[in-house]
């Protein structure tokens, strides 16, 4: 049996078209990615990161994409796809 334990945060995640993480540990934007791929039925999940804390998160998404910038390469080298850096 799949059972969710529905949690305010879920309820809300499993409503939404979008969900943007930030300010929180590798492991848990890894685990939000995870929660959408495992129980939103069609999702598609997208990862974009810079940095070596991004990496869990592009790894655990269907497309991952890596910014390289002032956080080395490390999202990059993880990436499906790359961004070279973002316009100032």
């Amino acid at each position: 049996m799949n059972c969710v334990v529905m949690t305010p945060l879920s309820v809300y995640v499993f409503r939404c078209q979008s969900v943007i993480v930030c300010r929180v540990s590798p492991k848990q934007k890894a685990q939000m990615v995870n929660l959408v791929r495992k129980h939103v039925p069609g999702s598609i999940t997208l990862a974009i990161g810079d940095g070596a804390n991004d990496v869990p998160m592009i790894k655990a998404a269907h497309v991952g994409v890596g910014i390289s910038g002032f956080e080395g390469v490390q999202a990059v080298n993880s990436s499906d796809y790359a961004i070279a850096q973002l316009a100032r």
